[in-house]
């Protein structure tokens, strides 16, 4: 069984997986990026057996490098050596051969089957890199909700309006026994409908810049039967909340 593990630890497929957790190209230090393709090139065209004579340097690296961080800049440093790797090891659908000269042309020719070929495997295997900065988020539901319900009391306790403390969302909480009746409801729904505009008039009378703040209550106008509802469902959620949770 472990030696099962081990050849599918090391299959192609599962160095592919890992790459994914590498930096891109585009993020790294370019003196980084240029020693690493440099020494990634130059060990690749050893054991391709180009000749000492034959070796790239100076401005063929210098291009290799170049072509690399314009054309293959979302690749990792990883894999530029697995392409080359991977090349040398006959694993793409056609080798590509340097006949004893290794230019950006022949590198880019390797790094495009690579890339055919690893967006192939991705596929097959539903591989994608994480985007950046992404954390998954398990919100702790019930510690919010324990809270927001603190922070409810609490405000009750300190005598705060009932109608300004925001809970409305509570309300499908609310037993039946604690909510009002069709009358009752009408009636709160009045209450707070002639308080929340007496409170509008009494603004306009109180401002100076009685124009800007005339625009506001026009914009709470548009939205005033809802402000009201939620006014009525706060008062209907503290009643509840100060008899079952307070008062006892």
């Amino acid at each position: 069984m472990k030696v099962v593990e081990n050849k599918e630890k090391w299959s192609p497929l599962e160095i592919l997986k890992r790459t994914y957790d590498f930096p891109i190209i585009k993020d790294c230090e370019k003196n980084d990026v240029l020693n690493q393709i440099e020494s990634f090139v130059c060990a690749d065209a050893t054991l391709r057996g180009v000749k000492d004579e034959n070796m790239p340097q100076g401005e063929l690296l210098d291009d290799i490098s170049e072509m690399i961080r314009l054309r293959f800049w979302k690749l990792s440093l990883e894999e530029i050596e697995l392409a080359l790797k991977l090349n040398r090891y006959g694993m793409f659908e056609e080798k590509s051969e340097h006949y004893q000269f290794i230019n950006a042309e022949l590198i880019s020719e390797i790094l495009s089957k690579y890339c055919k070929w690893k967006f192939k495997k991705a596929n097959e295997h539903n591989l994608s890199r994480t985007p950046e900065r992404q954390i998954e988020v398990k919100p702790d539901l019930e510690k919010i909700e324990k809270e927001f319900l603190e922070t409810i009391l609490s405000e009750i306790k300190a005598n705060k309006k009932y109608r300004y403390i925001d809970c409305h969302l509570l309300l499908k909480d609310v037993p039946n026994r604690f909510k009002p009746t069709k009358k009752q409801y009408d009636l709160l729904f009045e209450q707070e409908s002639n308080f929340l505009k007496l409170q509008n008039n009494k603004k306009l009378e109180d401002k100076s810049d009685r124009l800007k703040l005339k625009k506001i209550i026009q914009n709470q106008n548009s939205s005033f039967e809802v402000l009201v509802k939620q006014r009525v469902y706060n008062v209907i959620v503290c009643n509840w909340l100060y008899n079952t949770k307070i008062k006892q």
